[in-house]
Formats: structure tokens, C-alpha cells, sequence
């Protein structure tokens, strides 16, 4: 874009998520000027700018030097979690606003301490919860605000056909898969299911019970399936979530009635359509067949959209980083719950092992003794205890 208003932005990460989803938006979108990208891989940084369309010169092996040297407003950090802290401490000190990948840390100390300094410098800090832009989930909270099933009693998330998508292939395409980089494994790779089910049901998460394990991974360090219990005031949510082949939908509970979201095939949204929307209510039965085709990009556009707003305006993103920290504790609580057999509330106790180490914090918590995790030397228990980034 020529235009001089608009907002200058860096990508720092060239993956598949930027690729296909960041720099495409960010390049066609009003009001923002896609000035730069940085990675220290040349065949990623070479397709990023091809994508683009950017010269050579907008391309940087280092953050620091775009930073530095490209003129920017405002970062978007798409890395993997265990490098995303340090990068965003250099946008704040740059006194640059930041929008991060989830989960925006490994550790919740980190990320409110990057909550803080942010705030410290009046910079807008925000989240890639593009989930909430997902028009089945924008229809079922619309429909649960009107008051169509009365009060919301229990949220059920499926996501058991997650694809376990590999990074790009010049970096490390299993990082998923190694606890240092990401943390954890399918929890951590979909914690967007774990604000999806706030929105739904319009409260917070008060504690977690949850059941998490490896079954397709033998030789795995991270979890291939959870099996989760979110409390809420006066409501629940159940999520299951696994890498591979299984059933997927929304089926909330209300006082007088439910709703029922299905996909393609029974598939897993959003990596496939949505094929009805059924409420059932005093008012009886209304299905929906909507045209709902492609919805992935438009979240990507709508979420950029309005963290551009944001900066002009001077307000919280939609999804500010807090909601990140929250979501974050919320998962590490999960791991927690799997591994000591116990309830776990949130937020997290500033003294607690999770909360200072994440989840390279949970050998010393005491295991049930059936616990999974231990059982399989999973997460860096067991045989692979001590195992830090």
C-alpha cells in the first residue's frame, strides 16, 4: 500500500500459519501496509516476501534488526511458544504493539510479566483467538444471548479428528510433537477450544478436571488425546480432544432445549464445513443448512481487522492478552488434573510449580497412581523426567 496512514507491520515467523493465513491477510487488508518479515530460515524468508510481494530489502534473518530498521507500528509473533516471550519483551521495548500465536507463553509468569510491560507502555497486547470469528460459534452465541434454550447448563466441544498437521518442512515439522517447543502436544496445539468454551457459555473457567494421555504415540514426549471437565458458575463444559480420526460438533445444554452444530461428514470443524444448525427449543425444531465453505481466512481477516481498530482506537483487542494468560493456565490446569488424579482451580497460585515452570513444572506434583502420564514417561515424567527447553 502507498498510503501513508496506514499502520506498518512485521511478521516475525515464516511457517505454514504465516504463509497461509498471516501475510496473505496482512497483504491485502485495508488500512495496514505489510512493511516487513523476518526469519532466520532464507527459504522461508524468500517464500514469505514471494507471498508478499515484497523486495528482498523487507526481509530480516533477525527480529531485532526489523525492529530496529523497518519503520514498524505494530508485530505480528507467529513462533513457536518457547521462543514467542523474548521476541515480544524486544517489540515492547521497540515500543511496538504485539498481536501472538497462541498459547502466548510455556510459562503464565512469563506471560504476565509481558502483560504487564505492555500495559506499562500503554501498547496494545493481543491474542490470534481467531475462533472467536468462526460464524458457528458467533450463531450459537447469538442465538444462547436471545434466550432460545434458556440458561446454558453444559457446552459440548468434540474435536477428536484434529489433523496433526506438521510445521513447514525447513524447520523442525514435528516441533509440535517436542515438549521444549511447544509445551504440550494436541492440548496445547488446540487451546483455542478451551476459550471457544468461555465464550459459549459466557463465564469464566473456575477449575478443571481431566484425563490426558498418548495412545497413538508410543515413543511420544507430549498427549495425543484429552479428555477434559471445565467448571464454570453454574454451568460445565466437556471438550475431548485427540490427534486422528473422530467425531466432531457443538452441543450445548440449556434449560429449555439445546443446540446442535454438526460437520461434513461428522469431521471436526473447522477442518471441514458445517453442515447444520439445529435448535431445539419450545418454539420446536429449526434447522439450519448454512453456506458456511470457507470460513478459516475471514476469521484471519476479521481478527486483523480489528487489532488494527484497537491501536487506532486505543482500546483492548477482542481477545487481549489476559484472555491468552487465562487460557494458558487453564490448559497447564488440565495437565495438572491428569497427573494428580485431582480438581485443579484456576487461576493458578503465583507459588505453584506450573505457574512458575509451566508444564516442565509438573514432576513435582505428586501423581495418583494410575496416572497415565507418569505411567508413559509422558510430558518429562517417568523415564524422561527433567526434561526442560
Amino acid at each position: 500500500m502507498s498510503d501513508h496512514s496506514a499502520l506498518r507491520v512485521g511478521v516475525v515467523g515464516c511457517g505454514n500459519v504465516s504463509l497461509r493465513r498471516h501475510i496473505p491477510t496482512l497483504a491485502s487488508l485495508s488500512g495496514v501496509q505489510l512493511a516487513a518479515i523476518a526469519d532466520p530460515v532464507a527459504a522461508r524468508r524468500a517464500e514469505a516476501l514471494g507471498v508478499a510481494g515484497l523486495p528482498t530489502e523487507a526481509g530480516f534473518d533477525s527480529h531485532s534488526d526489523m525492529l530496529a530498521e523497518a519503520g514498524l507500528d505494530y508485530v505480528v509473533v507467529a513462533v513457536p511458544p518457547a521462543t514467542r516471550p523474548t521476541i515480544l519483551r524486544d517489540c515492547f521495548r521497540a515500543g511496538l504493539h504485539a498481536l501472538s500465536e497462541k498459547p502466548l507463553a510455556l510459562r503464565p509468569i512469563e506471560a504476565q510479566a509481558l502483560i504487564e510491560q505492555a500495559a506499562a507502555a500503554d501498547l496494545r497486547f493481543g491474542m490470534v483467538h481467531n475462533y472467536l470469528y468462526f460464524p458457528e460459534y458467533q450463531e450459537v452465541r447469538r442465538r444462547l444471548e436471545q434466550g432460545a434454550v434458556g440458561q446454558v447448563r453444559h457446552v459440548g466441544l468434540q474435536f477428536m479428528g484434529v489433523p496433526d498437521l506438521p510445521g513447514h518442512a525447513d524447520y523442525r515439522p514435528l516441533w509440535r510433537h517436542e515438549l521444549g517447543a511447544a509445551g504440550g502436544g494436541v492440548l496445547m496445539d488446540m487451546i483455542h477450544v478451551l476459550y471457544v468454551a468461555e465464550y459459549l457459555v459466557g463465564g469464566t473457567i473456575r477449575a478443571v478436571s481431566a484425563a490426558i494421555d498418548n495412545l497413538g504415540y508410543p515413543e511420544g514426549e507430549v498427549e495425543d488425546l484429552a479428555l477434559i471437565q471445565l467448571h464454570f458458575d453454574g454451568a460445565y463444559a466437556t471438550v475431548h480432544l485427540g490427534w486422528g480420526h473422530g467425531p466432531g460438533g457443538v452441543e450445548v445444554t440449556g434449560t429449555q432445549g439445546r443446540i446442535l452444530v454438526f460437520y461434513r461428514d461428522f469431521q471436526t470443524g473447522p477442518f471441514a464445513e458445517v453442515t447444520t444448525l439445529t435448535v431445539v427449543s419450545p418454539a420446536g425444531v429449526e434447522e439450519l443448512k448454512p453456506d458456511w465453505t470457507s470460513t478459516t481466512p475471514p476469521t484471519f481477516v476479521e481478527l486483523h481487522t480489528d487489532f488494527a481498530q484497537a491501536i487506532r482506537a486505543g482500546r483492548p483487542p477482542i481477545a487481549p492478552a489476559e484472555a491468552g494468560l487465562r487460557t494458558l493456565e487453564a490448559a497447564l490446569a488440565c495437565y495438572a488434573s491428569a497427573h494428580t488424579g485431582k480438581v485443579v482451580e484456576i487461576p493458578l497460585d503465583f507459588g505453584d510449580p506450573l505457574y512458575r515452570d509451566g508444564i516442565f513444572g509438573l514432576p513435582r506434583l505428586q501423581a495418583w497412581p494410575g496416572s497415565p502420564l507418569q505411567r508413559r514417561g509422558l510430558l518429562g515424567l517417568g523415564r524422561k523426567a527433567g526434561l526442560t527447553p
